[in-house]
């Protein structure tokens, strides 16, 4: 009696998902005296992101001046890859996330290679009317990029129906880590929820975590850590970022990760805290983003915040419920407002 072999060969597709938002304030001001290609930075931040992003915004279309052309390009050092196939989406709104114009686009992006994008992604006078009156311009950029991945047996594996074991990658790994709460050799008390976490991952990422477990303390002797100022939904985000390096789900959370990252010295998810919590800056938080700014003693905050009360909406700030509560308890901040604002004129009457 025979037997029948039968070599085993699979191969699948996954997707990476990347997010990026830029924000123009005082857009008609600025569109009015920007000349020429303008860059983003390169999304998402970090050298060890094997893809990175950049987009090119021209106020004025080379071909129709009446356009404005916008167009995103592949940026990354790392990639192997000759080209790379992605999904781009791109959406022009107004403060309130109002979407004005939405175009889409598939291609093959490769490193350094030509952009991607809209010769006339919309009317610059259509952008300049529905801005108003707040006059701020989010350009919202979504790439997917599929990956294909392959998997075929070696020589001298095991033939017949066999079944096939698939891993996830590295970070997907980890991150079952956090949500399973299996396993871990120290417990994260926050209120009455408790967190299981490996010292050496911790430790690894943050210098304070390191500090804490190399001292003969009473955390470090009973593997047991209480935390009271920070909340556990933010906690379990933190933890999140610490095993993957990934963020997602930041709009509810921002302001208290950051302030997290701040106390754990966790400098670049810091500096995507920030920068999520500048993308997303109105008059109505304005004033919220400037004391937190103070508190944790950040200045490129601070300057940029301080930047946006000097533009139009420096009427509406001072309506805000953070307003009011910054002239209570931190004074000198308004004060500051104040200079910045009366600074800001004295230029514009030159």
């Amino acid at each position: 009696m025979t037997g029948t072999s039968q070599d085993v060969y699979s191969t699948a597709m996954r997707t990476i998902k990347f997010g990026y938002t830029w924000t123009m304030h005082n857009f008609s001001l600025w569109e009015a005296n920007v000349e020429g290609v303008q860059c983003s930075p390169k999304f998402p931040p970090g050298p060890d992101e094997p893809y990175q992003w950049t987009l090119k915004y021209v106020p004025k279309s080379p071909k129709h001046d009446t356009c404005c052309s916008i167009c995103v390009q592949m940026a990354s050092p790392l990639v192997s890859e000759p080209k790379v196939l992605a999904h781009c989406e791109m959406i022009a709104a107004d403060s309130k996330g109002v979407t004005i114009v939405q175009q889409s686009l598939k291609g093959r992006f490769g490193q350094g290679a030509s952009s991607w994008g809209w010769t006339c992604f919309a009317e610059r006078k259509t952008l300049l009317e529905r801005v108003k009156p707040d006059d701020q311009l989010n350009i919202r950029c979504k790439i997917i990029v599929y990956v294909e991945l392959v998997n075929g047996s070696p020589p001298g594996a095991v033939k017949g129906n066999q079944p096939c074991h698939s891993q996830g990658s590295l970070s997907t790994d980890l991150q079952s880590l956090v949500d399973d709460q299996k396993f871990g050799d120290v417990t994260i008390q926050i209120g009455s929820r408790r967190f299981l976490a490996y010292k050496g991952i911790l430790s690894a990422r943050s210098p304070v975590f390191a500090s804490m477990f190399q001292h003969q303390m009473q955390e470090n002797i009973g593997n047991s850590v209480s935390i009271s100022d920070i909340k556990p939904e933010v906690f379990k985000k933190l933890l999140h970022y610490i095993y993957t390096d990934q963020l997602t789900g930041l709009d509810a959370v921002a302001p208290d990760l950051y302030a997290a990252a701040d106390k754990y010295a966790i400098s670049s998810l810091k500096d995507r805290c920030r920068q999520h919590i500048l993308q997303m800056l109105s008059w109505k938080t304005g004033a919220e983003t400037l004391m937190l700014a103070d508190t944790h003693q950040d200045p490129e905050m601070k300057k940029q915040v301080l930047q946006f009360f000097s533009g139009s909406v420096a009427g509406k700030v001072t309506e805000s419920a953070g307003w009011r509560k910054m002239a209570r308890t931190h004074p000198y901040l308004v004060d500051e407002t104040v200079k910045a604002l009366a600074a800001k004129v004295r230029v514009c009457e030159q």
